[in-house]
């Protein structure tokens, strides 16, 4: 029997009417299904995490957490260079330091899969006499420690305290949250660096900090054009602490053991192909990582060809106003593709001494803001400018420049902040993420959504530092900062 009052492009069956001539628009469907994969994936959500089929976005802060320390000697004398910060401060160079550092013992060896290297993993490798000398018992190190709590890190007594000394900061930083997509993220607690922290490094190199600190330090120690305190002239302690960090600065410049610029260009070269311009004047002669600086541009590129076309796509189909058009699923496999090759050339971190001389910059770099924010009114810097972005400039103005104070239509440490914090994030979270996954609503897909922000805020610091837009559709953009 059929149903008489049934639309006349619909079939009868005996079992009921089937689909309808003109059958749902599919493409439709897949807009919903974004849309409701967008309001779960949405910080204010109570499904907040949770995308399509019930698949959950990674907690990358937790992933890098999981990533054990590296064996690493840290840079002489950190403990006073670093004087300064006040873990309790919310400033932004405080900010700043917190993204990398706490004060706590560092233990010069490192983590594995199977645990602590020092202790009697260590001892296993020594001679038992050096490790009876070291020890200062007669047991070999670590003999007591193995059977100790796992969680509690073992002492090392190799390498031993005058040779290289293990200071009360380490690396333990709060770094590329993720609030904006997972409700509650684990803390960040990074305890090594990755890649990412070369480009925050050189974009505060490129800001100028390492030359605002050469003038103060010519002035202390040879010109005195600067009328610097040696700790006598104030009353209050923050002098002397002052005057002390900068005699730790001057000694170890003096017998080669800071942060020069020559460790940090020809590690720059090596991992990001990248250099500045006081770097290219010493003509290195190292290996150049060209492969990440031409994969990490046009990973850029993609990412930002991929947000224009769904635009595109959201103003012709009239999609939710989340961003929910259909772009083309050749953009991201390309993004896969490249971030297949990109990854490859993380490798170059772990050469030589390139995580070392990272880890001596950012401590050079922190410090050297540390004592430009407690000069600030000695350098003649308008006691109004109180925070980075307005006597960071100045005293490039000041100091390198040597011109009077002035303010353009762009900020000197803004432009290069943003440069250094979104590059870093995106690049940290390539570390973890599954860039195979390239199924709509999968990782890679998630992922490219949720870093729209920073690639956008990357893009348009990136175009005001240096005129040049990563988003053109040149084959390779012209990259200001190329080795």
């Amino acid at each position: 029997m059929t149903d008489k009052y049934a639309p006349k492009d619909v079939k009868q069956t005996a079992a009921g009417p089937t689909s309808p001539a003109n059958p749902v628009d599919e493409a439709a469907i897949q807009d919903l299904a974004r849309l409701i994969h967008r309001l779960s994936g949405s910080a204010h959500s109570p499904l907040s995490g949770l995308g399509a089929a019930g698949t959950t976005y990674p907690d990358i802060p937790a992933e890098l957490n999981k990533k054990g320390r590296l064996t690493v000697a840290f840079p002489p004398c950190a403990s006073e260079l670093l004087a300064h910060f006040k873990s309790a401060e919310t400033d932004d160079v405080t900010k700043h330091f917190k993204e990398y550092f706490k004060f706590d013992q560092h233990f010069t060896m490192g983590q594995d899969a199977q645990g602590e290297l020092g202790g009697a993993r260590l001892a296993a490798k020594l001679d038992p006499a050096l490790s009876k000398c070291l020890g200062g018992s007669s047991s070999p190190v670590g003999v007591t420690i193995a059977a100790a709590s796992a969680a509690v890190t073992p002492p090392t007594f190799w390498p031993s305290d005058c040779c290289i000394c293990e200071p009360c900061v380490t690396l333990n930083g709060e770094r590329n949250w993720h609030k904006e997509f997972v409700k509650e993220p684990t803390r960040p607690s990074y305890r090594r660096l990755f890649l990412g922290d070369v480009v925050w490094l050189f974009y505060f190199d490129r800001m100028g900090v390492h030359q605002i600190l050469g003038a103060i330090l010519d002035s202390y120690a040879y010109t005195g054009r600067l009328p610097i305190s040696n700790g006598s002239l104030e009353a209050d302690v923050e002098d002397d602490i002052t005057a002390l960090v900068l005699e730790v600065m001057v000694r170890q410049v003096k017998i080669g053991l800071s942060s020069t610029q020559r460790d940090r260009t020809h590690m720059y070269r090596q991992v990001v192909a990248w250099t500045t311009d006081v770097g290219r004047k010493l003509n290195p002669d190292s290996a150049v990582n060209e492969s990440f600086n031409v994969l990490f541009h046009k990973f850029i590129f993609l990412a930002l060809e991929l947000y224009r076309d769904r635009r595109l796509a959201v103003a012709i189909q009239g999609a939710a106003a989340d961003g929910g058009g259909r772009v083309s699923q050749a953009t991201m496999v390309a993004i896969a593709e490249t971030l297949e090759l990109l990854k490859k050339r993380f490798e170059t971190f772990h050469y030589g001494r390139n995580y070392y001389n990272t880890l001596s910059g950012i401590v050079w770099t922190l410090a050297s803001l540390g004592v430009l924010r407690s000069l600030v009114n000695t350098l003649g810097i308008p006691r109004a400018m109180n925070e980075p972005h307005e006597f960071v400039p100045a005293a490039y103005d000041l100091l390198v420049l040597k011109r009077p104070v002035t303010s353009g239509e762009t900020n000197r440490y803004i432009v290069h902040r943003d440069c250094a914090e979104n590059g870093r994030d995106i690049l940290l979270d390539m570390e973890v993420i599954d860039h195979s996954d390239t199924s709509p609503f999968g990782q890679l897909d998630t992922w490219i959504n949720v870093i729209e922000p920073k690639v956008e805020a990357y893009r348009s610091a990136y175009r005001a530092m240096t005129g040049v837009d990563l988003g053109t559709k040149s084959p390779e953009p012209i990259i200001e900062q190329k080795a």
